[in-house]
């Protein structure tokens, strides 16, 4: 790019006017999500149906801090989806709007970053309408539809909000470096650290961001020296220690896939084609679905492979190039991206997705500044032809308004767990078992139980050894009364995988109805072995031994699982149950008033509750708990 003299014209709008403009552009694309729903995808255990959100007293405070729940150190996120629950409760419209504000504040944040760095290159960017440029590469970034997983999946809050601290981050260590005196050097060195600790609460993905540090101390600063490594040291020491921590908390939740699951090869070699599927996806955003398989028959001389590893090393040598000529945009825009592509590229492989659009949130900003700078230059030389201003803009317009039809119909795939899956499905109708049984889950879910058999038998086709297929047959077979058909299935999900704790429990349940007891409470037990901190298990084996007469054992099960979930509304029901068999009506009301402080759309605890009320004589209460049962009961209904 040529050097020449810097000099531009003020911007055109206030950073306020600039604010409430890409405001109104993200709020207008993505006002659809406040129709969707939650979907069966994380969104129950980060927030429909996390206990660990719904309050904020000092035990769950510290829960929030010191938790791996879901696999990660998330304490920011769940302090987020406590403020939402909050003020919205279940209401997904209030946890979609949050999300859709972050990302109008993101998408604002990217704009004042380019403008910035921008500024701080001035001179190779003379000639550039800094101003517009950001604009419209802030547009792009924001508008795209691959922005609408982040965005729309409520569970992927975290994602907006690592990005909000990151980029902010970005911000004040461009002021720190370019800073006049030492007082406000160390102030503002002292924001970047506590943004950066903010990030990882959020999400590990933040891990990078010294690295991207370095970056920036290359271009635009042009720092070099000594100072400039020693600073970083303190953020590359949290980056180790949150990624040591990722590392234990996902091999605790069992979220880590093994080597003997997908060999480091295979890894490595999707990798690579990671790196080129994701500027494809910008430049080309069509069958965006929330998993992607794996490419079949991806080997190193395949041409999904060849093709990728061609064009990275060509895309690096160009960018060299550049910078042997001193043009240096070029080499860190792409270093960008693939550094903070490094933690979400599969070599520590968590989960059985290859890739995900919501791994393109921040690394790919780079691709976005990129196109506004590619636009308007192309707009200049246009302008300068024979072709029409006017012709020009309505191509601007054209590409935009396309841009925001493909993401207002991405948004409506997420509409509930049943479009989400079914578009997955026909996008990948052979390869994905998984969406096969996640569509199948929400059919059962929904007593569609011919639909949910279905996709549990078209998931078993695709793979022979899913467990969870299994599992989910052995449901719908529960759900119909075929106990003995359900035991089948939930015996074959156990000799496929005996520490699958669900199936287990499942056939416990079965067995428990067809009356064999002592074989249920073996599975029962053999259960509490395998995860001794499962409320789930403590419940079923008070309920067995309650049926069974046994009322103290019963009792303590109750107990030690409210000693691990005292918010689990389900055991002060049954303790309420067992205290009124026992005669201990004046505890079975409270137990029965716990039950309804923890879940207040169950109608069950009002009725119980009433009852107790009759048989201590008093009627007034009786009946007010009666008429509350009735009350819950018709919300429950015109909720659905």
């Amino acid at each position: 790019m040529k050097r020449v003299s810097f000099s531009q014209s003020p911007p055109p709008f206030s950073s306020l006017t600039v604010f409430f403009l890409l405001f109104f552009f993200v709020v207008f694309v993505f006002s659809g999500a406040l129709n969707n729903d939650f979907v069966n995808w994380d969104d129950a255990s980060f927030v429909d149906k996390n206990p660990m959100i719904q309050s904020f007293d000092s035990e769950r405070l510290f829960q929030m801090a010191t938790s791996f729940h879901t696999g990660n150190w998330h304490p920011v996120t769940w302090l987020s989806h406590a403020l939402d629950y909050r003020l919205f409760g279940s209401d997904p419209a209030g946890h979609h709007l949050t999300s859709i504000l972050l990302h109008g504040v993101n998408v604002f944040l990217v704009f004042v970053l380019f403008r910035r760095l921008l500024t701080l290159a001035k001179t190779d960017f003379s000639s550039v309408n800094i101003f517009w440029v950001g604009m419209t590469a802030a547009l792009l970034f924001g508008l795209h539809p691959l922005r609408v997983e982040s965005v729309v999946w409520v569970s992927e809050r975290k994602d907006l909000l690592c990005a909000l601290f990151v980029l902010a981050g970005y911000l004040v260590y461009l002021s720190y470096a370019n800073a006049s005196d030492s007082k406000s050097s160390r102030y503002q060195y002292g924001w970047v650290l506590f943004l950066f600790l903010c990030a990882l609460a959020s999400k590990p993905m933040a891990v990078t961001f010294p690295f991207i540090l370095l970056l920036l101390d290359v271009y635009p600063l042009r720092r070099f020296g000594r100072k400039a490594v020693l600073e970083k040291i303190p953020l590359f020491l949290m980056s180790l220690g949150l990624s040591l921590m990722t590392l234990m908390a996902q091999q605790q939740a069992g979220a880590m896939v093994s080597m003997e699951q997908l060999a480091l090869a295979d890894r490595g070699l999707n990798a690579v084609r990671s790196i080129v599927f994701y500027p494809m996806k910008v430049l080309w955003p069509v069958n965006l679905t929330a998993l992607y398989p794996f490419p079949s028959q991806l080997t190193p001389v395949s041409l999904w492979f060849s093709g990728s590893l061609s064009l990275i090393v060509g895309v690096t040598v160009f960018c060299v190039w550049r910078a042997k000529k001193r043009q240096w945009f070029w080499l860190v825009a792409w270093l960008y991206y693939l550094v903070s592509l490094v933690p979400v590229l599969g070599i520590v492989q968590v989960g059985g997705q290859a890739a995900a659009d919501r791994y393109t949130y921040l690394p790919t900003i780079s691709f976005f500044l990129l196109a506004g700078l590619g636009l308007f230059r192309l707009g200049r030389v246009l302008g300068q032809s024979a072709v029409p201003r006017f012709l020009i803009g309505a191509c601007g317009v054209v590409l935009v308004v396309g841009l925001m039809g493909l993401t207002q119909k991405q948004v409506k795939v997420w509409k509930n767990t049943e479009t989400l899956w079914r578009h997955t499905v026909q996008v990948f109708p052979e390869r994905l078992p998984r969406a096969r049984f996640f569509l199948g889950t929400d059919y059962l879910n929904r007593n569609k139980l011919a639909d949910a058999e279905r996709e549990f038998q078209t998931a078993l086709r695709m793979n022979s050894i899913y467990t969870e297929a299994y599992n989910g047959l052995g449901l719908v077979e529960y759900k119909r009364g075929r106990l003995q058909s359900a035991e089948k299935k939930f015996k074959k999900a156990l000799a496929l995988n005996s520490e699958f704790v669900e199936a287990r429990l499942n056939l416990g349940l079965v067995l428990f109805d067809l009356g064999r007891w002592s074989q249920a409470e073996t599975q029962y037990l053999q259960a509490l072995e395998q995860e001794p901190d499962s409320v789930e298990v403590h419940n079923n084996l008070g309920l067995l031994y309650y049926r069974q007469g046994r009322m103290q054992e019963a009792e303590a099960q109750y107990l030690s699982g409210l000693h691990k979930d005292f918010e689990y509304f389900g055991l002060h029901f049954n303790l309420g149950n067992l205290y009124r068999a026992m005669g201990r009506l004046n505890e079975a009301v409270a137990a029965y008033r716990l039950a309804i402080r923890f879940n207040a759309r169950w109608a069950a605890p009002h009725n119980h509750l009433g009852e107790v009320y009759l048989e201590l004589g008093l009627k007034d209460q009786a009946e007010v708990e009666f008429t509350a049962a009735v009350a819950v009961e018709l919300k429950n209904e015109s909720a659905d």
